[in-house]
């Protein structure tokens, strides 16, 4: 994108984090939410030097600002609403874990900032060691503007040097991956060590300053393992102007080369040679690539790419799994698994979202600005790569939990440049009752053609009531939302459920059926005066309306039966105020709805 984006910035205890759009708080459904099972066997990280299981509180000091919420120490029957995120599964649950749960504050508002910890009541000597491993298990379910902290302190408790964030990739309404953590932490030498857990957010606006809850167990503090070697990042997908993006649906004719790419940190006390980065697709068994192995040093970071790409060449599954290896077994396995890229290869269909049910009317998630103060309308959509020249007929996307009836949807194709592309708006699509969840076409009247390049595709309502389901999570400038109301684009790291379609026959099939032709107006901008011509196939009552952004309808004029052919309507808006304004005009069963901007 040639302009940036950024939704917000919240800047915590020394560590910078991106802020993610706003949304209600969901139940989670153990039906449809996917549970990832880590299948390895951890050897010794080192020796242990102190550890605990909350089997005792008095093991620990609890405190805080004393805003809102606290830390908790109990077992899953005191957890207060247990149905909007998963259970810790560590080993001595039963014993007790401790735990902060702030979904009750979002349930019940006003919400308030939140800064609570709990500590290791007694500090522990580490003066035999320069740096240290930080093991806990962990259950987190995130939400807007919750962070999620280990900090460790040098001096018994009385200054916390070192801040870090344990979670900070894990979208909106989603439950992390990572469910046993190691991190390293320097302690040079001291022998007045303590760690704790503190749960912060910092925002409370719009009542959106809480997550979900943040469960931890079986903590351990040990000494660094010989080998130990930390995935950073891992990034797999389609590059384009310099970004490379993940698709689960693409189409044959959109087939680009897939990159794997991954940083690694030595967290171990000894070098390690021939580290080396594989990725293998396993559905089809046709492609192996692996990166130039690499030595990498204690306590120093390097990236591996792996040096052939792959590029799928027929319709079907793909799934490639990633490893990492060296000459030295690697001691701690948990924070080097990869996970798996399994997409499928479509005739027409693009999809950036994560969701194999959409059509079957299930959903993960959701975007809405119901829940904005005061509410809007919004307009969701993601970035997409064209790599070769196609015609797109229609963009699909997924209702999510609120269908207001008779509220109108359409969609939109954007440039780089975030402006409209021309000719890139839908015929609309009236919601009707019990539209939850319901999958939809928005098609275009002619196809559209697109020339390689990096396109955004949206689905706009102008009911504040309305919501587009989500899916997946995406990287920081790849999905936005915009709200008209304040003339702003923000990014979304949640990946909303639209969708690109080049099916052939659904234009084909809209032509032959519309008995509505009509030209986009002109001029446009226009200051006091507008013209649209229009087409009949056969003789219908014609009516139109001109709706603002907040979805006032401001012109209402019945043009009565009109006979087969060429006409034209003249626009008087000249009360009108500078904006954008939606025309819609219908012919019996016929409806077309096109964009129009006043600027006096």
């Amino acid at each position: 994108m040639k302009k940036i984006y950024v939704m917000a910035a919240f800047l915590g205890a020394g560590s910078l984090a991106f802020g993610q759009l706003q949304q209600a708080p969901q139940q989670i459904s153990k039906n449809t939410e996917k549970a990832t099972t880590n299948n390895y066997t951890t050897k010794a990280p080192g020796a242990v030097l102190w550890s605990d299981d909350f089997a005792d509180p008095n093991n620990w000091v609890i405190a805080g600002d004393g805003n809102q919420g606290t830390w908790v120490i109990g077992v899953e029957a005191d957890l207060p609403n247990p149905q909007y995120y998963s259970t810790i599964t560590s080993a001595s649950a039963a014993n007790g874990f401790a735990f902060f749960e702030g979904v009750q504050y979002l349930l019940t508002p006003p919400v308030e900032m939140q800064n609570a910890w709990i500590e290791m009541a007694t500090a522990v000597d580490l003066s035999a060691e320069n740096v240290v491993t930080f093991k806990f298990d962990q259950s987190y379910r995130a939400f807007n503007s919750d962070f999620t902290y280990v900090e460790v302190s040098l001096d018994g408790g009385t200054t916390w040097e070192q801040t870090t964030d344990i979670n900070p990739n894990t979208a909106t309404n989603s439950s992390t991956t990572e469910t046993v953590v190691y991190r390293n932490f320097n302690v040079n030498n001291s022998n007045n060590v303590k760690f704790r857990f503190r749960w912060n957010t910092t925002d409370d606006s719009d009542d959106y300053g809480a997550g979900y809850a943040w469960q931890v167990d079986d903590v351990a503090i040990s000494s660094l393992s010989d080998f130990d070697l930390s995935t950073d990042t891992h990034v797999y997908g389609s590059e384009n102007a310099g970004t490379v993006i993940p698709y689960f649906q693409i189409p044959l004719a959109q087939t680009a080369p897939i990159k794997a790419i991954t940083t690694v940190t030595n967290q171990g006390s000894a070098d390690q040679t021939n580290v080396v980065f594989t990725a293998n697709e396993t559905v089809n068994g046709t492609y192996t690539g692996t990166s130039s192995p690499k030595s990498i040093v204690a306590g120093a970071s390097d990236s591996l790419v792996a040096t052939t790409d792959f590029t799928p060449n027929a319709v079907g599954n793909y799934s490639i799994s990633y490893t990492l290896s060296a000459d030295d077994a690697d001691d701690v396995p948990a924070n080097n698994i990869y996970s798996t890229y399994a997409f499928t290869v479509t005739d027409n269909l693009y999809a950036r979202d994560t969701s194999t049910v959409a059509e079957a009317g299930t959903y993960y998630g959701w975007l809405t600005g119901a829940n904005a103060s005061p509410e809007e309308p919004i307009e969701p959509g993601n970035i997409y790569d064209i790599f070769n020249t196609t015609d797109v007929t229609g963009i699909d996307f997924q209702i999510g939990d609120l269908a207001p009836e008779g509220a109108e949807v359409f969609g939109q194709i954007y440039d780089a440049n975030l402006d409209p592309v021309a000719g890139g708006e839908t015929q609309s699509y009236i919601i009707q009752s019990g539209d939850e969840g319901k999958y939809v076409t928005l098609v275009y009247e002619t196809p559209l053609t697109l020339a390689p390049g990096e396109y955004v595709v949206t689905v706009q309502c102008f009911d504040t009531q309305f919501s587009v389901a989500s899916a997946g999570s995406s990287a920081p400038q790849t999905s936005f939302v915009y709200y008209p109301n304040e003339t702003t684009w923000y990014y979304t790291t949640s990946t909303p459920v639209v969708r690109m379609n080049f099916d052939p026959t659904l234009s084909v099939e809209n032509n032959e059926l519309a008995n509505l032709n009509v030209s986009q107006n002109f001029p446009n901008p226009f200051a006091n005066e507008t013209t649209v011509l229009f087409n009949l196939k056969e003789t219908a009552n014609v009516s139109y309306t001109v709706v603002d952004l907040t979805g006032k309808v401001v012109a209402n004029v019945n043009e009565g039966t009109t006979m087969a052919g060429e006409h034209e309507i003249t626009i008087d808006g000249s009360s009108f105020a500078n904006g954008v304004y939606y025309l819609n005009i219908v012919a019996g069963d016929s409806k077309v709805t096109r964009k129009m901007i006043v600027n006096k």
